[in-house]
C-alpha cells in the first residue's frame, strides 16, 4: 500500500491552500464560549460596510508570514486565507448579548442509536446536567417534556396519514420554541420554520456576511473536513505507481474545497488530474432542495477557474471539465484509458453543502460509478454521507423515521452548541445557513416517500466490487483532526471489512466515509 495522504502531501510538501489543514489546524473544535469572536454576531448597531470591514480584518491577517513564504499561491484563487487564527478569531465577546444565551447544557450521557430514538431524545429532556450551577426553570423543563411529546405526537400523525392534524400540531410547537434553546428547542424550531417569521429575519442577516460564515464554520467543525479527509486519504492511498492520470468524477462539487489538497498531492507524486464535476446548474431535476437557502458563493465556472488557478501556482496539470448526471455514462466509457485510475466521488448531506438532492439520484451515481469501475477493472468509488439515511433503511414507519431524524439532528445541533455555550446569535446564523435546509418537517416526510419508494431496489444485487480497507495511519490522523481525547467527537471504522470512517458525536454517527475499488 502506498503511504499515506498525510505523509506524501503534508510531511514533505507544505501546501499552499490552508483551509484543508487537517492535523495542525489552529482552532480547537472544545474551545469555550469565550473563545470565538464575536465577527459572527449580527449586531444591530454595526451596518454592512462595519461588518465587511470586521470581516476583513480577522480573515485578512489569518495566514502568517511563514504561511507566505511558503505558499506559491496568493489568495486570488479564492482558496487563501481560510486558515482561522485563535487569537485573531476569538475576540470581542463584549458585543454579545448575554440574554440570549442558553441557560441549560446538554447531558453528557447518550445511550444513542437510531434503532430506539425515544429513550435517548427523552433522556436529553428530562436529565439536565446535574452538573450545571442554575438548576433547570421547571417551567423551561415542562415546556421541552411538551414539545417533545409534540414531535412524537406529529410523526404520529403524519405516519396515520392525518396531515391536517399534523399541522395544527406543527402550529402548537412553533409557539413554544425558539432559535436560542436547547438542541431540542432548535431543532422544532426549525421543523416549524415554514410558520417562523423569526427564520427568515435571521437567514437575512446571516446572509449579510455568508462567505465567512461558510469558511469558518468549514474550519471549524469537523463534518466536512472529516469526510474530505477520509475520501482523499483512500483515494491517493489507492492510486497504482505505473498510473499516468488520476481521472476524478464528482457527483457534486459544491465550493470545489474538497480538491486544492488532491491537486497538490498528486502535483507532488508527479500524475496528471482530470476532474468531471456534475453540473446541477444546467439541468432542473424537480427533485432537490436545492441552494436556495444560501446563494452558493461561487457559480460552477467560478469553481473551474478557481481550481485551474490553483493547479497552476502548484505546478500541477489539471483538466476540467463538467457534463450532465445523464450524460455521465457515455462520456466517461467513451474516454476509456489504459494508464488512467478513475475515482467516483459521492459526497452528500453535509452541513457545508447546504442542500439535500435526491436519493434517486444519489443511487444512480454511484450504480453507473461501480458499472464503469467493474467495466474497466480498475478504480475507486468514494462515498460520504452526512444525513441519517442509511441508518433509517429499516424504519417501519414514518413516525420512527422522523424520530431517527430527530436524534440525528439533536446531535449535530449538540455538537456546534459545544463551540457556542453563551454565544446564541452567532450560533443562529451558523445553524440557519448550514443546518436549517436539513430540518423540515415537510421535506422529512417527502424523504420517508422517497425512502419506501426505493425499498427493495438493489436487494440480490452481486457485489461487484472489493472493500477498501481504512489504513491504521489514516484512522489515528482522524482521531487527531477531531481531536478524539479532547471532545465528545469520536472517529471509529466500520462495515463488514472496516471499509467505512464514521465520525461520532457521542457515540452517534454523525458522517459516513466508505470506500470500494477494483484493481
Amino acid at each position: 500500500m502506498a503511504s499515506t495522504y498525510q505523509e506524501q502531501f503534508q510531511d514533505n510538501y507544505q501546501p499552499s491552500w490552508p483551509f484543508y489543514n487537517v492535523i495542525s489546524s489552529t482552532l480547537d473544535p472544545s474551545a469555550s464560549a469565550a473563545d470565538f469572536s464575536s465577527s459572527f454576531t449580527l449586531p444591530q448597531s454595526a451596518d454592512v460596510d462595519e461588518m465587511d470591514l470586521i470581516m476583513d480584518h480577522h480573515f485578512s491577517s489569518m495566514l502568517t508570514a511563514e504561511d507566505l513564504a511558503d505558499s506559491p499561491a496568493s489568495d486570488d484563487d479564492g482558496f487563501g486565507m481560510i486558515t482561522l487564527s485563535t487569537d485573531e478569531l476569538l475576540t470581542g465577546l463584549d458585543r454579545f448579548d448575554p440574554n440570549l444565551s442558553d441557560s441549560s447544557q446538554r447531558d453528557n450521557n447518550q445511550d444513542g442509536g437510531y434503532w430506539s430514538p425515544t429513550p435517548s431524545i427523552l433522556s436529553k429532556v428530562a436529565n439536565p446536567n446535574p452538573a450545571l450551577d442554575i438548576p433547570m426553570e421547571e417551567s423551561e423543563l415542562g415546556n421541552q417534556i411538551s414539545v417533545f411529546h409534540l414531535l412524537k405526537a406529529y410523526g404520529e400523525a403524519m405516519e396515520g396519514g392525518h396531515r391536517e392534524l399534523g399541522d395544527v400540531i406543527m402550529a402548537n410547537v412553533s409557539e413554544k420554541v425558539s432559535p436560542a434553546g436547547d438542541s431540542l428547542e432548535r431543532l422544532a424550531f426549525n421543523l416549524s420554520q415554514d410558520l417562523q417569521k423569526e427564520v427568515d429575519y435571521i437567514k437575512q442577516e446571516a446572509l449579510k456576511n455568508f462567505e465567512s460564515a461558510f469558511r469558518a464554520f468549514y474550519q471549524i467543525f469537523p463534518y466536512g473536513r472529516f469526510a474530505h479527509f477520509a475520501a482523499n486519504s483512500a483515494m491517493v492511498e489507492s492510486i497504482p505507481a505505473e498510473a499516468e492520470t488520476v481521472h476524478i468524477v464528482d457527483f457534486d462539487v459544491g465550493e470545489g474545497v474538497q480538491w486544492p489538497p488532491v491537486i497538490e498531492a498528486l502535483a507532488r507524486l508527479g500524475k496528471k488530474v482530470k476532474l468531471t464535476v456534475v453540473d446541477w446548474e444546467s439541468q432542473a431535476t424537480g427533485t432537490d432542495q436545492d441552494s436556495d437557502w444560501a446563494p452558493a458563493m461561487w457559480n460552477l465556472e467560478e469553481v473551474k477557474a478557481r481550481l485551474m488557478d490553483h493547479s497552476c501556482r502548484v505546478g500541477s496539470n489539471l483538466i476540467i471539465e463538467s457534463t450532465r448526471i445523464d450524460d455521465l455514462a457515455g462520456g466517461i466509457r467513451g474516454a476509456k484509458r489504459a494508464s488512467e485510475w478513475r475515482v467516483f466521488n459521492c459526497m452528500v448531506g453535509l452541513p457545508h453543502m447546504r442542500r439535500v438532492r435526491s436519493r434517486k439520484l444519489v443511487e444512480e451515481f454511484l450504480t453507473t460509478a461501480n458499472e464503469l469501475v467493474a467495466e474497466s477493472g480498475r478504480g475507486m468509488v468514494t462515498r460520504g454521507d452526512g444525513e441519517a439515511w442509511e441508518h433509517l433503511k429499516g424504519c417501519s414507519g414514518f413516525g420512527s423515521f422522523f424520530e431517527g431524524n430527530m436524534v440525528y439532528y439533536m446531535s449535530l445541533l449538540e455538537s456546534i452548541e459545544l463551540n457556542f455555550p453563551e454565544l446564541a446569535e452567532a450560533r443562529m446564523a451558523l445553524e440557519c445557513l448550514f443546518v436549517a435546509p436539513f430540518i423540515s418537517s415537510e421535506a422529512w416526510f417527502q424523504r420517508w416517500v422517497e425512502m419506501s419508494e426505493m425499498q427493495g431496489k438493489g436487494k440480490g444485487r452481486k457485489e461487484i466490487m472489493e472493500k477498501w480497507r481504512v489504513s491504521r495511519e489514516s484512522l489515528e490522523e482522524a482521531k487527531e483532526m477531531v481531536k478524539e481525547s479532547q471532545t465528545s467527537y469520536g472517529v471509529r471504522t466500520g462495515g463488514e471489512s472496516e471499509n467505512e470512517m464514521v465520525l461520532e458525536w457521542k457515540g452517534t454517527p454523525l458522517v459516513r466515509v466508505s470506500s470500494t475499488w477494483r484493481n
